[in-house]
């Protein structure tokens, strides 16, 4: 028992160790394990057996058969010529191959040779499985963006916390000053209430940040299976590549792949070409004589079927165009939303590094002012109220830069998103 509970300890630890030690290429190795990757695994492999369900209809198609037949007067086990028949009727010792019962069983096979539209739609299903790959690496990388995006913003909360906690360390030392000089009356007893009341609204703040810290680590976890403890560093290796808008693909891939459905509408008029045949083993009690007869009889054929008259398929054809329409009116819809948004997110990313840039210069700025704010305080030039704004604006300073920093990454995912980027070139 205290083998096991060793054990149990080992593991909780080396498990606490790894979520703490996690990185976020860790993360993102992670996520080609996940069960959403195995899922877009599999809609591939299953979109790939669509083009060999199309060569399936090509290939033959052969079946055995058996039955037992009653009729209500002689049935014939097989065709029978006029002078073989001619025969049997003058010499009825012969059993004539005739009866109301009779049992056969063979074979037969289909064999379609050609048929223009099935040529097409296996072109069709060729794109739509590329358009399945396509989408599964968009998926992957998507769920990348939002790993990152989700570890940026926790990132974000986590310092916002810091600078909120060293607000209250800041007020909490004010305080401790305050309290002297109430006591000895040189500072009336509202200014403890005042000090008191926003050391209060920091602690609710506070809980906030650790709410939605809460949502970010689950949201973080059920991606990638990893619990954080805390946040992991985010480094930039290098910019996004920019090319076509990778995003696109698979929308392309289905506008192609609808063109292809609307050519196998119209094809359906075409004539088909298909191989038939049989064979039979017919026996039963002969009904002129009652002698067993057994009787085998094949054929073979080549068919040429020509559609003259068919409205479901010019329906069809209706059908293939309107959905050619919609998918061709979604992808120019997406590509000029997706071109818009990646000249809007570059241009953003740019204005970012100012912000973020000017947001450090004004931090610096804010805590320089409230160190003198301090000073006057405890000298009695300034009002209480008028200290308590420096340290409001030393601590919106700093959420500036700290939102500033965590948007730039978002952007950086989604731009990465658009073009095709795989995060794990981008983030270390």
């Amino acid at each position: 028992m205290k083998l096991k509970l060793y054990k149990i300890g080992v593991s909780l630890f080396l498990a606490g160790q790894l979520s703490q030690a996690a990185s976020i290429t860790a993360l993102l190795d992670a996520l080609d394990h996940r069960p959403e990757s195995r899922l877009d695994l599999l809609d591939v492999q299953k979109s790939s057996l669509g083009e060999q369900a199309l060569s399936d209809k090509l290939m033959p198609k052969a079946d055995l058969y058996a039955g037992y037949e009653i009729y209500n007067s002689p049935n014939g086990l097989l065709p029978v010529a006029p002078n073989e028949l001619i025969g049997m009727v003058k010499d009825q010792k012969i059993g004539q191959p005739f009866s109301k019962q009779i049992m056969r069983e063979g074979a037969s096979f289909t064999w379609p040779l050609f048929v223009k539209s099935i040529y097409t739609l296996k072109e069709k299903a060729r794109l739509l499985n590329l358009a399945a790959k396509e989408k599964r690496k968009l998926s992957l990388i998507q769920r990348q963006a939002v790993v990152v995006g989700s570890v940026a913003q926790l990132r974000y909360l986590e310092a916002l916390k810091s600078a909120l906690k060293a607000k209250k360390r800041s007020i909490l030392q004010t305080a401790v000053s305050t309290k002297l000089k109430v006591k000895e009356g040189r500072a009336p007893q509202s200014a403890l209430f005042i000090l008191s009341s926003h050391i209060n609204e920091l602690d609710i703040a506070l809980n906030n940040i650790a709410q939605n810290i809460n949502l970010l680590t689950a949201k973080i976890e059920t991606l990638t299976g990893v619990y954080l403890k805390g946040s992991v560093p985010l480094r930039l290796k290098r910019k996004v590549h920019k090319g076509e808008i990778f995003a696109l693909k698979p929308l392309y891939q289905k506008v192609e792949a609808s063109k292809k459905g609307m050519k196998a509408a119209d094809e359906a008029y075409i004539p088909s070409i298909v191989t038939k045949g049989s064979y039979t083993y017919s026996q039963a009690d002969a009904y002129n004589n009652g002698k067993r007869v057994h009787e085998h009889f094949g054929t073979a054929g080549l068919y040429i079927t020509m559609p003259l008259f068919d409205s479901s398929k010019g329906t069809a054809s209706q059908e293939a165009k309107l959905d050619y329409l919609k998918e061709k009116t979604e992808y120019d819809k997406t590509s000029h939303s997706l071109t818009v948004q990646a000249k809007q997110l570059s241009r953003e990313i740019g204005l970012l590094k100012r912000s973020i840039v000017l947001a450090k210069k004004s931090v610096s700025d804010q805590q320089k002012l409230l160190t003198i704010a301090k000073v006057s305080f405890s000298n009695g030039t300034i009002t209480e109220e008028e200290y308590l704004r420096y340290e409001d604006a030393l601590a919106n300073a700093k959420a500036n830069l700290y939102s500033f920093r965590a948007k730039k990454w978002q952007d950086v995912a989604e731009l990465a998103v658009i073009y095709g980027n795989n995060m794990k070139g981008i983030v270390k």
